[in-house]
């Protein structure tokens, strides 16, 4: 897990994930919910879009990438 988590290549895959994020969507609502489209293939429940939201203004875009990757 801890591999995964500071392996160069996810850290590398999180930050060209949210870069993607940032050109398809300018809000950070909306580039939660096409990630979790993106990643799972389905919308975030309320509850899910409002931890990730707060993921997001603690930690950054990228280190909710690095999640969603490790999700699984």
């Amino acid at each position: 897990a801890l591999a995964l988590l500071n392996n160069s290549f996810l850290l590398d895959q999180s930050r060209f994930f949210a870069e993607r994020l940032q050109q398809e969507s300018r809000t950070t609502a909306g580039q939660v919910d096409r990630a979790f489209r993106l990643a799972f293939g389905r919308a975030p429940d309320a509850k899910e879009a409002q931890a990730a939201l707060n993921l997001i203004a603690k930690h950054g875009l990228t280190a909710f990438c690095r999640a969603l990757l490790n999700a699984n």
